[in-house]
């Protein structure tokens, strides 16, 4: 058929994509679902701001791409603290901002890859 693509490249794309659904759901609407089930007399300021926080979230992890130096960050290049090096902390908190804004990259690669599948 033509346009039809049946590469293993293809498939395992589609299955990342898949796979990228369900965890952006989960990620996204899971916790405003547990605020509305475990909470259901919650003040109706809460779910606008929530909304807010998540699209706020989801923004500066397409907009901010941390990028730590992993052979400055500890002694040998790795997790055991350098005291004397500045580096090393400034490594060390961008690692954890990079682990911080993972969850919103990914939901930004589904959608993304999403529109290239749609695209053809």
């Amino acid at each position: 058929m033509p346009g039809h693509d049946d590469s293993p490249r293809s498939v395992k794309l589609l299955i990342g994509v898949l796979f990228g659904w369900v965890f952006s759901a989960a990620f996204v609407v899971g916790p405003w679902v547990a605020v509305v089930v475990l909470l259901p007399d919650v003040q109706p300021w809460v779910h606008p701001t929530y909304w807010l926080c998540m699209a706020a979230y989801l923004l500066s992890a397409l907009a901010f791409n941390p990028s730590p130096d992993m052979t400055e960050l500890g002694i040998g290049g790795t997790l055991i603290n350098n005291p004397f090096s500045f580096e090393d902390d400034a490594n060390r908190a961008l690692l954890k901002w990079a682990l911080f804004l993972w969850p919103g990259k990914l939901v930004w690669w589904t959608l993304l890859r999403t529109w290239g599948l749609v695209r053809g």
